[in-house]
């Protein structure tokens, strides 16, 4: 009894002599050490690009960020003067192909530890976006030359679209522009109508979108 009660002390104190090596090799060259994360992380689209904001929370050790996508293929690297409180980031991303990116962003400080990483989706828009694009379709419009004024009436209506921009010469002569929200009818007022007049229409491709489309100029 005496020799198995030995045996088992000495396995006992093995074990614990392997799990202190264990943790000696955890902890010899220091705890390991997280910088704050980017926290509230938000990917705006646009046109060949996405818009990324953030918050830095007050960890007054972060000197950078760094941005991945592509898999991680690609990258971006930014120096950070970190103030005593939260600070918002923002940065674009320029020069994407149209696609749907996933954006991963960590902090780090002078001493290389990082941060746990923090994601996104945002979408670029392009040329693929802008062939869809075409002027709102006017289902009438009338000339009121008592006032010199037109009066314009639209088919449907696209929860993409902002609103109409409009180019035409005022009654003083002067070149005007105008921007009318989307709407069921549209009044041009105080305007030569002898003289051309054009619009064109302004698109985002998605709610919050950083980037406006427009399609070309067309005469009424």
């Amino acid at each position: 009894m005496k020799r198995l009660i030995y045996l088992g002390a000495i396995i006992a104190l093995a074990s614990c002599s392997k799990q202190d090596r264990s943790y000696y090799d955890f902890i010899k060259n220091g705890a390991i050490v997280y910088t704050g994360k980017a926290d509230s992380l938000k990917a705006f689209s646009g046109k060949e690009r996405v818009m990324l904001n953030w918050i830095l929370t007050s960890d007054q050790n972060i000197t950078g960020c760094k941005i991945f996508w592509n898999f991680g293929a690609d990258s971006l690297v930014m120096a950070v003067k970190k103030s005593p409180q939260p600070d918002t980031i923002q940065v674009s991303v320029d020069n994407l192909p149209e696609g749907s990116y996933n954006f991963e962003v960590f902090t780090f400080d002078k001493e290389g530890h990082t941060s746990i990483g923090t994601e996104a989706i945002g979408n670029s828009y392009g040329a693929n976006f802008q062939s869809t694009l075409s002027n709102r379709p006017i289902r009438t419009s009338t000339k009121v030359t008592a006032t010199n004024s037109i009066n314009i009436t639209w088919v449907g209506m696209d929860d993409k679209c902002l609103g109409t921009e409009w180019r035409y010469t005022g009654e003083d002569q002067q070149p005007k522009r105008y921007f009318s929200v989307q709407g069921d009818t549209t009044l041009i007022s105080s305007c030569d109508l002898d003289k051309p007049i054009t619009y064109r229409t302004l698109f985002i491709p998605e709610k919050q979108a950083v980037d406006t489309f427009y399609t070309d100029f067309k005469a009424l």
